[in-house]
């Protein structure tokens, strides 16, 4: 299977908030499917190194974060049509609009789909009722329909670009590449060569499940992915109106779609979904220990040796990257360490 197949797949499933947690097992199977056929046997995750990983490498920890701390400005940046959300907004809050919804809800009608996915029931009925005892024709009524109009184009316009920001913060997210070959991986990730990368098998993380936490390939496109459901959820939810979520996979959605000029990374996401601290900085702490280490081109002499002995002292595997010298291909080479 390969990514556009699962693409497919993972557009067309939705878990909507409230969705019982067996009913929701059943309904991502076709995703934990696709994602243990595609798995490599191997991931890769560059470091460089600083005191911070390389402690990291000797306690076995993951560090993951928020992706407002990505060198990508777009990665995970919830794409929106906040004009076209503005023009339902003011196209339905008109008294006259109202007193086509008063026939239409008198002759047994409802809502949109969309609209009872977003809006919780009881908020939906009380509507309803209030609305048959709106007078035909009150310019009391009127006016407060276009002040709450304008006041609520305005909190759209305040609100969605901070909502956008935010919702990088929601979960904190551990980068994987599927190739230790790349040159631009080491150069960009692993301090120019002079760093160091770990492999993992995550397979053996599928087969026992971290809380909260999940693998997935990133999906590369050359548009981004609209959410506008979503957000005009979120911000119902801001102004104080809370209904379930219109599709519990929405935050994984987002992580996974980036632009297709990173296609070269082939990169695979370790979420963490857990409820976090929206304010707090620090990254979450994943345990999980590397199967081998790889040294870099460059890498210094101290370094080497500090990981070294962190590396026997686990038994890990160890590599030292080289270049071939009569080689045609632009690509980084590996050998066991002696």
């Amino acid at each position: 299977m390969d990514k556009s197949e699962f693409e497919k797949r993972l557009q067309s499933i939705v878990i909507p908030g409230g969705t019982p947690q067996n009913d929701s097992v059943g309904i991502l199977a076709p995703i934990s499917e696709a994602i243990t056929q595609m798995m490599p046997r191997s991931l890769f995750r560059f470091r460089s190194c600083d005191k911070r990983q390389i402690d990291a490498f000797e306690k076995n920890e993951l560090y993951a974060v928020t992706a407002d701390k990505f060198n990508d400005p777009y990665d995970t940046l919830v794409r929106y049509d906040k004009e076209g959300i503005k023009q339902s907004t003011a196209s339905f809050l008109t008294y006259e609009n109202l007193a086509q919804w008063k026939v239409f809800f008198g002759q047994g009608g409802d809502f949109p789909d969309e609209a009872k996915q977003l809006l919780p029931q009881d908020l939906i009925d009380a509507f309803k009722n209030n609305l048959m005892l709106v007078p035909d024709d009150d310019d009391s009524v009127k006016q407060y329909i276009e002040a709450s109009r304008d006041q609520m184009l305005s909190l759209i316009d305040l609100y969605f670009p901070i909502l956008a920001e935010s919702s990088k913060r929601f979960q904190t997210i551990a980068c994987f590449c599927e190739s230790i070959e790349s040159v631009i991986m080491w150069s960009h990730y692993a301090q120019n060569h002079q760093g160091f990368a770990l492999e993992y098998n995550l397979r053996d993380t599928l087969a026992h499940p971290i809380t909260n936490v999940g693998l997935y390939p990133v999906i590369y496109n050359e548009e981004r992915l609209d959410v506008s459901i979503y957000m005009a959820w979120a911000f119902l939810g801001l102004v104080g109106i809370q209904s379930p979520i219109p599709d519990m996979l929405s935050s994984m959605k987002i992580a996974l779609h980036k632009s297709k000029q990173w296609e070269y990374e082939k990169e695979w996401r370790l979420i963490d979904s857990t409820i976090r601290d929206y304010t707090s900085n620090e990254p979450s702490v994943i345990h999980i220990k590397p199967t081998a280490i790889y040294y870099g081109q460059r890498i210094a002499k101290k370094d080497k040796e500090k990981l070294h002995t962190i590396a026997h002292n686990h038994g890990i595997r160890e590599y030292e990257m080289y270049i071939d010298y009569s080689s045609p291909e632009y690509k980084m080479l590996s050998k066991p360490h002696r």
